[in-house]
């Protein structure tokens, strides 16, 4: 019995010699499969997989009235896009004698689905009229390039841009719909800019029109905010203002600003910043980013001594947007910075200086799972830093006793919010930092505050490794009549955190203990103002905060 065969030659002496009859056939099957189009791809794909599998076909025994043939051999003509093994793969259950046309259907379905798998959904596959002599099928394939690319709605993004960022759609490209979409999810990523790709049967006989709907905003933001956020012995208010640019050069470059200051008394906090993010040309999930920070700031501490300190930040990251699937998003970057701190320590009026100059490392990496009802965020990384790279041994010494110019800790945080029956919340968090050595203090995790354990002022301590944790439980929103994009919830809270110092000083306290419990309320309006309320009750004492001694924290901000 001879051996049913596939002859690449054959198939290639198809295409060159039957071009002039190739050509009537593909215009009519370029206009019928054009005109389904206006079917949604996932109608197309039900379509083809509701198909009987390959060995149910070929086990199925023809009815006595149906003609069969032995078929020896299908001839895909036209095929261009698709690979030797992956047409054979699709068609080869459907060879061998007592064939009937419903197995000849079956091969057009499967190479057909195959196309669509594989991301080809402008491509139809037909069974031109023949007379399949000696066992010979003749299956017709239609690839339906791009004709046109088209971008419509846009206002602030170059249109050439735009297009240039989707070489999957370019002019005469058969479209692969699987790079596609992860083109279109780049583009997609800018809350300023939202791209929604559309088919139609093309101008030009035989292709796709391809139009990229355009909803856009001026990619400028800012906010402003005022806050009691304060640390000891400091004026209360801070005003913080940032604006940033997300599509500089029409390249997608971001460039950013940031500023905050004491407003009752400026040396209490004088903090200035910058950035600029660019993404890498042809590599999506790659970006750099360069920035600095100054502070000048006059905080002073315990006693009779006073910390008068004011230091620079000059750095860089690789910023890298890992693959994630529907509901997981995760990212992560590694950079170095160049710290430059000056520390002025004044006991009973005499002033020593201890300022210290490094270079740390760091590798972080976040994450979030979206669910139905929750939303899971992780971050963690680690910092770390090489002797013989800025400050010598004795400069750190005399910044903090016993801590090394290389040193390493691992600082991570979990959060879940969970959504309740009938509009409830519940939030839950931890994070801390983990450290076997003694660190400087701008290394170390500070415990108090809005972000930590509230009820406290800001960073009422500093520890080498520090642990915290949050319970939240919200209600659901007040405004649940209002439009989208205002909501008012008011929530309950239990807090706390401990912190650590490694190789204390014979007089230093080596554990800090925070814990508090209170109420507060958050709230939105109109998209752009917000405004949050937190009552906090310590319920150890941790000076300057006595136990039972509420204290009052807010924030108000409008963002654009």
């Amino acid at each position: 019995m001879p051996r049913p065969c596939f002859h690449s030659s054959t198939l290639r002496r198809v295409r060159v010699v039957g071009t002039s009859l190739r050509r009537g056939v593909l215009a009519c099957v370029c206009v019928s499969g054009l005109l389904s189009l206006r079917v949604s791809a996932q109608e197309t794909v039900a379509t083809a997989s509701a198909q009987p599998p390959a060995d149910q076909q070929a086990a199925q025994q023809p009815s006595a009235e149906e003609p069969t043939l032995y078929i020896r051999e299908y001839r895909v003509v036209g095929s261009k896009a698709l690979d030797r093994g992956s047409v054979e793969e699709a068609v080869y259950g459907y060879l061998g004698p007592g064939r009937t046309a419903q197995d000849v259907e079956g091969a057009r379905a499967a190479l057909e689905k195959t196309y669509r798998d594989k991301g080809f959904q402008t491509v139809s596959v037909s069974v031109p009229m023949q007379r399949a002599a000696n066992g010979v099928v003749f299956l017709q394939v239609a690839e339906a390039p791009v004709g046109r690319l088209r971008v419509n709605g846009s206002r602030f993004y170059d249109i050439n841009k735009i297009k240039a960022r989707v070489p999957s759609l370019a002019q005469g490209t058969l479209p692969n719909f699987n790079k596609v979409e992860k083109e279109i999810i780049a583009l997609n990523q800018s809350g300023d800019l939202q791209i929604t790709p559309s088919l139609s049967a093309g101008v030009m006989p035989g292709t796709v029109d391809v139009n990229l709907l355009v909803k856009d905003k001026l990619p400028l933001h800012g906010s402003v905010e005022l806050n009691n956020r304060y640390s000891a012995n400091t004026t209360p208010l801070r005003l913080d203002l940032s604006l940033r640019y997300d599509n500089l050069w029409q390249l997608g470059h971001t460039i950013g600003f940031g500023f905050q200051i004491a407003p009752q008394r400026i040396q209490d906090a004088l903090i200035y910043s910058g950035y600029y993010i660019a993404p890498v040309p042809g590599v999506d999930w790659l970006s750099v980013m360069a920035q600095a920070i100054r502070q000048n700031s006059n905080v002073s501490t315990l006693g009779g001594s006073a910390v008068a300190g004011n230091g620079s930040v000059i750095g860089g990251r690789l910023l890298f947007d890992l693959p994630g699937k529907k509901g997981f998003f995760h990212s992560a970057n590694f950079g170095a910075d160049y710290k430059d701190f000056t520390q002025d320590l004044s006991i009973n009026g005499a002033t020593t200086g201890s300022p210290i100059q490094y270079f740390p490392f760091s590798l972080s990496y976040t994450a979030a799972w979206v669910g139905k009802n929750y939303q899971t965020e992780f971050s963690g990384g680690v910092t770390w830093s090489f002797r013989g790279i800025g400050s010598d041994e004795t400069d750190f010494d005399n910044r903090r006793y016993a801590s090394d110019a290389s040193f390493f800790y691992f600082r991570g945080s979990l959060g879940n919010t969970l959504d309740l029956p009938w509009g409830f919340q519940a939030y839950g968090l931890v994070q801390g930092q983990a450290s076997a050595q003694p660190l400087v203090d701008t290394e170390e995790f500070a415990l108090g505050g809005l972000n930590t354990v509230r009820g406290y002022l800001e960073s009422a301590v500093l520890g080498d490794s520090a642990f915290a944790g949050t319970l939240e439980l919200r209600s659901p929103s007040l405004l649940w009549w209002a439009p989208e994009g205002n909501e008012w919830r008011v929530f309950g809270f239990l807090d706390g955190g401990v912190a650590w110092v490694n190789d204390p000083l014979p007089e230093q306290q080596d554990e800090f203990s925070l814990a508090s419990a209170g109420v507060g309320s958050t709230i939105r309006l109109f998209e752009h103002l917000n405004g949050s309320v937190v009552l906090g009750v310590p319920f150890i004492t941790q000076s300057p905060n006595t136990a039972y001694d509420p204290l009052l924290s807010f924030r108000v901000w409008g963002e654009l």
